[in-house]
């Protein structure tokens, strides 16, 4: 997997090193001539985690899946006989339940910005009897005034502790897709919060077991049901069950394998 949007530097490198036998583009639109780039090349997987909204961007979302050999799509609706349900698989030996105080009710881990909706936190919250902590966020980009939420930057906070420091996590996102992050926050064990439109990853939540669904109107006292009832919620112990490190690689590897990888 590449993570750089940078086209030239991509052909670049490949030109160097050679092309990899396996190439999993993550994210949206940005990467797609990339894919076009390695057509021939080598086996490629699109994992469209990026939302545009509706209409032709939309489209255009949608038609990138076909320019990869096969697809990994995170809402039933992009189902059919070339893709696979995305379960962002995540390293459970060091991101599991800790012991420790609990200094915040909640923990977001989003950049700051449009999609990721920070906005409907604040406004759950404000003047509510209740503490959180964003990261990695700039605290000067949102009027925190009244809340009891705190923030730390890129590199300034470790997110492990964070996690163990934390009853539960939320995610506000609406366009926007399943990020690793809210799945980290179940394999440590917290049920989460997830806003009912977010656009991709809501197979992921199950209802009295890893988290709840709200909507804008009902976030807070969604939050506050997860809090005074965590202790009946299971995430971790369903994470592991289902979503276990070495059992979705290897689901992975043989639908890559059915779809026509030959490594």
């Amino acid at each position: 997997m590449l993570p750089s949007t940078n086209t030239a530097d991509i052909k670049a490198y490949l030109e160097r090193y050679g092309y990899p036998h396996l190439y999993i583009h993550h994210g949206g639109v940005a990467g797609q001539s990339i894919l076009r780039y390695l057509k021939g090349k080598c086996f490629t997987v699109y994992v469209p985690a990026l939302r545009y909204g509706y209409g032709i961007e939309r489209l255009i979302d949608r038609i990138g899946n076909f320019r990869a050999s096969c697809y990994l799509v995170d809402s039933e609706e992009y189902l059919d006989s070339r893709s696979m349900m995305y379960i962002p698989v995540v390293n459970t030996e060091k991101i599991r339940p800790r012991d420790g105080g609990k200094k915040y009710d909640f923990i977001y881990l989003a950049v700051n910005h449009g999609n990721k909706r920070h906005d409907i936190i604040l406004n759950a919250v404000r003047g509510k009897n209740i503490t959180g902590h964003f990261h990695p966020v700039d605290a000067s980009k949102l009027d925190l005034r009244n809340t009891q939420i705190t923030t730390s930057a890129w590199n300034r906070a470790d997110v492990l502790q964070l996690l163990a420091s934390s009853k539960i996590a939320v995610y506000a996102g609406d366009y926007t897709s399943n990020p690793a992050a809210m799945w980290e926050c179940v394999a440590a064990g917290l049920p989460i919060v997830v806003n009912r439109n977010i656009k991709g990853g809501k197979h992921l939540v199950v209802p009295g077991v890893t988290g709840e669904l709200a909507s804008e109107d009902n976030f807070y006292e969604v939050m506050q049901h997860v809090l005074q009832n965590r202790s009946r919620y299971r995430p971790r112990e369903y994470f592991m069950e289902n979503w276990d490190t070495v059992r979705m690689l290897e689901k992975y590897l043989a639908f890559f394998k059915d779809m026509g990888w030959q490594y």
